[in-house]
């Protein structure tokens, strides 16, 4: 959900900011491998950080998660940096986090380990609307169905062996 303070430009009371904010190091200023092109202005997606702590039971193991909140649109999700980055984590056996303003799904689930770059362009292509529409969608029962067709297709993949934890 956008903050209240947001203006076109950015926020709207940065100077008098709230500690919270203040203290906030979003993913592209932690992670070495994501340039100034994923400032969340520019590329359109947040990045964050999850400790081993936050993570899912399937992945307590890892040495952290990152979750890709999209601001963007589709076209930050397809765009090449994005499918570059998300391939190298995965391939990494880092869980990747996406959401839409949404709630999230784990992206190693629905895709083959090892995944090449066509590989998660394809599957992003068919599962960031899916995400989107859960978020967007009218009503509560078009949101659960298209939640429900994420659920579906998660399990399709491990059905398939095609997917990791």
């Amino acid at each position: 959900m956008p903050c209240k303070h947001l203006a076109a430009t950015g926020c709207g009371i940065y100077a008098d900011r709230p500690n919270v904010c203040r203290e906030f190091l979003c993913g592209w200023r932690l992670f070495d491998d994501m340039g100034d092109d994923w400032r969340p202005d520019l590329s359109g997606v947040m990045a964050l950080r999850w400790s081993p702590a936050e993570l899912p039971a399937a992945w307590k193991t890892t040495p952290y998660g990152v979750h890709l909140l999209v601001t963007g649109g589709e076209a930050a999700v397809m765009g090449p940096a994005f499918i570059d980055y998300v391939a190298r984590t995965m391939a990494r056996g880092i869980p990747v986090f996406l959401s839409a303003a949404s709630p999230y799904i784990v992206l190693n689930d629905h895709m083959p380990a090892g995944a090449d770059k066509a590989m998660v362009k394809q599957r992003l292509a068919e599962l960031y609307p899916l995400l989107h529409a859960a978020r967007f969608g009218q009503g509560l029962w078009t949101r659960i169905r298209f939640l429900y067709r994420l659920q579906i297709d998660r399990g399709y993949q491990k059905y398939l062996g095609k997917s990791v934890p």
